[in-house]
This record gives C-alpha cells, sequence and structure tokens, in this order.
C-alpha cells in the first residue's frame, strides 16, 4: 500500500474514530435518549452489529480449527491472522451489545446471577468462553511459530465442536421465539452457521490479501484456496436462503410471508436486492471466480461478502420486529416509541462506527507488533 493510500485510510479511520467517540459520550451521558427503536421494535442496529460481529469471529476461527485439525501445513502460516481476527470481532461484538443495554454498567450480574434458562445468559458465558479460548490458542500459536503438534490438533478439534456449538446457540437466539414466527425456524441456527463461516472466512480472505504473507508463490497459492472456499460458501448460503424464502412464500399466506414480502419488497428493499444480493454476493462470485489469485481482486471480492452481510443481519434482526403481533395494534395508542418503524439514528450509526474503527485499530496493532507473518515456509515433511 503507497503512502497516498495509507494516508487516506488513515483520514477515513480517523473520521470514523472521531464520530465514534461522539457517539459513545451521547450514549454515556444521555443513555437510550437518541436510539430510533422503542417499545414495538426494542432491538436495532446494535443487536444486528452483535449478531455480525460474532459472525465474524466464529467463521475466522473455524478456519483455523479445520487447518489444526486436519494439519492443512499449506494453510497454516494463515492461523494467526485468522485467530487474531477472531479474538477482536468477538471482542467487538461483546462491546457494541453493552451499549444496548438499558443499564450496561450491571452486565457483569449475568456471571454473578446467571439464569440458564435464558439463551442470552448462556450465550453470554459461551461468548465469554469461547473468547479465552481463541485467545490462549492464539497466544500458543505466536509462541510456537507454525510447529506442528498434537496438541494443536487436539485444539483444532474441540476448536470445531466449540465453534458449532457457540455459532448455533447464538442462532437459536431467535429461532426458539415461538412468539414470532420468522425467527422460529428449525432453519435458523443453520443459517447462523452458514453466514458466519462465509463472512469469517471471506474476512481472513480479505486481510491476507492486503496484508500478504511473505513469500509470493505462498501467497497466490493461499488466495486461490480461500477464494474457492468463499465462491463454495456463498452458493450454499444463497441455498439455504432460498429455500426459506421460497418454501415460506409459496403460498402467500401467513405473518412470515409478510416478514418477507417487507424484506423483498418493502421499504428498505435494496437493503437486500442491492447490498447483499448484487455487491454481498454476485460481484464477490464474478471476482472470486475471474482472478483468485490476484490480490486486489480476491480482497475486493472479500471485502465486499464480510462487509455487505451486515445487511443480512439488519433483516434478520429487524424485520422480525416490524410486524405486529395483534391487527391494529399500531392504532391502540399512539407515540413516537410505539411505532413499528425503524430506521437507525445518527448515535446508533456512530456506535457502530466507533465499533468498526476499534476493530480496524486492534488488527493494524496486533498486525504491527505480533510475530504474524512467518518469513518462511512451513516444513512439509513434519
Amino acid at each position: 500500500m503507497n503512502k497516498s493510500l495509507k494516508a487516506m485510510a488513515f483520514i477515513i479511520w480517523l473520521g470514523l474514530m472521531v464520530w465514534g467517540l461522539v457517539g459513545v459520550s451521547q450514549r454515556m451521558t444521555q443513555g437510550e435518549l437518541l436510539t430510533n427503536y422503542g417499545s414495538y421494535v426494542p432491538w436495532g442496529l446494535w443487536v444486528a452489529g452483535k449478531i455480525y460481529f460474532v459472525g465474524l469471529a466464529v467463521g475466522a476461527s473455524f478456519l483455523a480449527w479445520v487447518i489444526y485439525a486436519f494439519n492443512i501445513q499449506r494453510l497454516r502460516p494463515i492461523v494467526s491472522y485468522a485467530l487474531l481476527l477472531s479474538v477482536i470481532t468477538l471482542a467487538s461484538g461483546l462491546l457494541i451489545i453493552s451499549f444496548d443495554l438499558g443499564h450496561m454498567w450491571r452486565m457483569y450480574e449475568v456471571f454473578t446471577r446467571p439464569n440458564f434458562s435464558s439463551l442470552l445468559a448462556t450465550v453470554t458465558w459461551l461468548s465469554m468462553a469461547y473468547l479465552v479460548y481463541t485467545g490462549l490458542v492464539l497466544l500458543a500459536e505466536l509462541r510456537a511459530g507454525q510447529k506442528n503438534s498434537r496438541g494443536f490438533r487436539l485444539a483444532g478439534w474441540i476448536g470445531i465442536l466449540f465453534a458449532i456449538t457457540f455459532s448455533g446457540a447464538n442462532g437459536s437466539e431467535f429461532a426458539t421465539l415461538i412468539s414470532r414466527p420468522y425467527w422460529n425456524s428449525a432453519l435458523g441456527p443453520i443459517l447462523s452457521i452458514g453466514g458466519a463461516l462465509l463472512t469469517g472466512i471471506a474476512l481472513v480472505l480479505a486481510a491476507v490479501a492486503l496484508f500478504p504473507l511473505s513469500h509470493q508463490e505462498r501467497n497466490e497459492q493461499t488466495l486461490t484456496i480461500l477464494s474457492r472456499i468463499v465462491v463454495g460458501l456463498i452458493l450454499f448460503v444463497l441455498l439455504l436462503e432460498w429455500s426459506e424464502y421460497s418454501v415460506t412464500m409459496w403460498y402467500g399466506l401467513g405473518e412470515s410471508y409478510s416478514v418477507l414480502s417487507t424484506i423483498l419488497f418493502g421499504q428498505y428493499w435494496y437493503v437486500f436486492w442491492i447490498v447483499h444480493l448484487a455487491l454481498g454476493s454476485i460481484l464477490p462470485l464474478i471476482f472470486l471466480l475471474w482472478k483468485p489469485a490476484h490480490r486486489t481482486v480476491a480482497g475486493l471480492g472479500g471485502a465486499l461478502v464480510a462487509v455487505a452481510y451486515i445487511a443480512v443481519r439488519l433483516n434478520h434482526v429487524i424485520a422480525g420486529l416490524i410486524t405486529p403481533a395483534m391487527k391494529a395494534l399500531q392504532n391502540a395508542y399512539v407515540d413516537n416509541r410505539l411505532r413499528f418503524e425503524y430506521f437507525p439514528s445518527m448515535n446508533e450509526w456512530a456506535v457502530f462506527a466507533f465499533t468498526v474503527a476499534f476493530v480496524v485499530a486492534l488488527f493494524y496493532l496486533g498486525h504491527r507488533f505480533l510475530p504474524i507473518i512467518s518469513t518462511k515456509l512451513p516444513n512439509r515433511g513434519q
């Protein structure tokens, strides 16, 4: 990256961080008065952001666990990338959801007085356990320097089981809510896992392309493999979405049909068709099939997938709340906080921008000061 691009990237990051800090200070001093959700739509951008960042974390780390478990030496150099990104994005997911709490300073009570009959409490404990486990394996990886051992293979198998359980539990937070037919779907946890794998591995692809490994030939091979994996996952996730949408909408009846119709043809139709489908799926497919080993093309394709998937998370969270449980409920009482409409406020976007800037800063510091990149090719004889 030349000096002009570095300067431009720094200016953009600085703008996001300053704007984000303003939003955080407003949240700290004024509570949730500046948010646009209310009694009928109590979850918004920050909840979607939590699911988004946690998905990135699970997908990135899952790639590392598979490399460990199956001893894939060709991809071993990117394990530290994947684990570092996982730790950062998981911590960021926990950070942004803390701003959504009415009394965020009481968040420690989920650990001192947990109610494990609630999936929210269970997932919070799983989140902390997964963060600690991934962080410890990352430290071990940085100390070992790509040395092969049975310990890492065991860590990989444990990580695979942990990641599937953790990601499925995150999807079950919504899927078990029987009062919301759109969320109450057996396919929900599977879509959660699929989306996590897609976005996390796409993020690793973008990172490897933008911050390449030291050996050029090895880097091209790595980009090609990761590009093919991302292409396969894009098609897999699109297949799951087609199954969900086509079956649910076949007869044109029911609450779930109304929700999906709103996603596809409602006021924010472009979130699905343009952001998710065009920019986050079709365009990356073209890029990754065209030049899978080209740094710029593959990096852009991976970044588009990872960034644009926030549209899916927003549609999942918000669309499930905007349909009244009872007809004409929105007309029973009239108040600004009693509406089945939602679009994130500037304060909500500012806090989200702060979280993104936080992710970028931590990755930059980790990449700069930690021994992430190996200068030697792995020993294929091991």
